[in-house]
């Protein structure tokens, strides 16, 4: 996968490989530059404006509390949303915590999540997705060559979350994506979790399975009830904080004896197989170019040391196989089905729907809205 002579960014890890990546005179790249520009914006609380940042949403919440519940959030077990977690429960807020169930967690996934529920005493619901329709979405995933196929798991618990805040007039919904360590958006990776619609166009391509009971969602019904009527709002908690992994790792160790799972999102084996398999051999992708670089600016690994994590393989070269067999087998996927999507093209998510988002009519039409509401 690695090129030779390839450009790469003096700050971060960031190169060529990425569609995206620009370098300026100084070597810099795009995503530094887009950092530098923002990161007054989110990062550098000290202690007593952190504590401000929490009452004050804190007090946000509580006045407009209309249920037995102040917020929403869902809970994977991983460090992010283990953390918002954290903060909601030393916050004295009451939420109801949401799990989805896709069928890929790990054992230590649960574990934790089972250590925080025990500790914190918090309501929680388990959305689990129906196996049989999920399965075929992936598969139909897998066979439309497409980067993203995660976006089945993102769109099921945000469209869930929303669906199930709206119905119980729970105004807010915590989330646990963050500017420190999500910062670089990647476009050509990924397409937008909210678009049941590209969802659906690829899955009548290619799947079997109608898709009854699988939480759906469209961006417009999101503006419509978080921009017009106001209904829901969806707040970044980690945003409002000094937000450093390493640091939340260690607090959530120590308060509920929380296992770490390895790299980011690997709580789900669906996700540590596809993220050190399929994408870089399929797709030339690392995305562990972006975790890095993401944590290389926040100043929680230097450079010297993400090079160094980048020349390892992405997965125990030892248990490829092992993984490979359990994912075969976990989709119904014959030895032949598997390689031939492995060999297939690659393929645009644009091949599939057009992304009205990112339409220039509306652009407009959402720059005039922002202006009005």
């Amino acid at each position: 996968m690695k090129k030779v002579n390839m450009k790469t960014c003096k700050i971060c890890v960031m190169n060529e490989s990425v569609k995206e990546f620009k370098l300026d005179s100084n070597n810099v790249c795009n995503f530094c530059l887009e950092w530098e520009k923002n990161k007054k914006i989110y990062l550098n609380f000290d202690a007593e404006t952190e504590k401000n940042n929490l009452n004050k949403i804190k007090n946000k919440i509580l006045k407009l509390k209309k249920n037995k519940y102040d917020c929403v959030v869902g809970l994977s077990g991983g460090v992010d949303s283990s953390y918002v977690v954290y903060l909601l429960w030393k916050m004295n807020l009451n939420p109801i915590i949401i799990h989805m169930d896709n069928g890929w967690n790990s054992k230590t996934s649960n574990s934790n999540i089972s250590k925080i529920l025990e500790k914190t005493k918090f309501d929680f619901k388990t959305l689990i997705l129906n196996w049989n329709e999920f399965k075929d979405l992936q598969k139909s995933f897998l066979k439309a060559n497409v980067p993203d196929i995660e976006l089945t798991t993102d769109h099921a618990i945000f469209a869930y979350i929303i669906n199930y805040a709206l119905k119980n007039k729970i105004k807010y919904i915590i989330s646990g994506v963050n500017f420190a360590t999500e910062h670089s958006v990647i476009p050509s990776w990924g397409w937008r979790k909210d678009d049941f619609n590209h969802i659906n166009a690829i899955h009548k391509t290619y799947g079997t399975v109608k898709l009854k009971s699988y939480p759906k969602m469209n961006p417009f019904k999101k503006i419509f009830y978080e921009k017009i009527i106001k209904r829901i709002q969806i707040i970044n908690l980690l945003d409002f904080v000094n937000y450093k992994t390493s640091e939340a790792k260690n607090i959530l160790k120590r308060e509920f004896d929380w296992e770490n799972y390895g790299s980011k999102h690997h709580e789900s084996f669906f996700t540590k197989f596809f993220q050190g398999y399929i994408l870089p051999k399929k797709f030339n992708i690392d995305k562990r170019i972006l975790h890095l670089s993401c944590l290389i600016r926040n100043n929680e690994i230097s450079r010297e040391k993400a090079l160094d994590e980048l020349k390892m393989p992405n997965l125990d070269t030892q248990k490829i196989n092992e993984y490979k067999n359990y994912f075969k087998k976990k989709l119904s996927l014959s030895d032949k089905e598997f390689e031939d999507m492995m060999s297939s093209q690659p393929k645009n998510h644009s091949d599939y729907s057009l992304d009205l988002f990112n339409n220039f009519i509306f652009k407009n039409i959402s720059f005039i809205l922002k202006k009005i509401l």
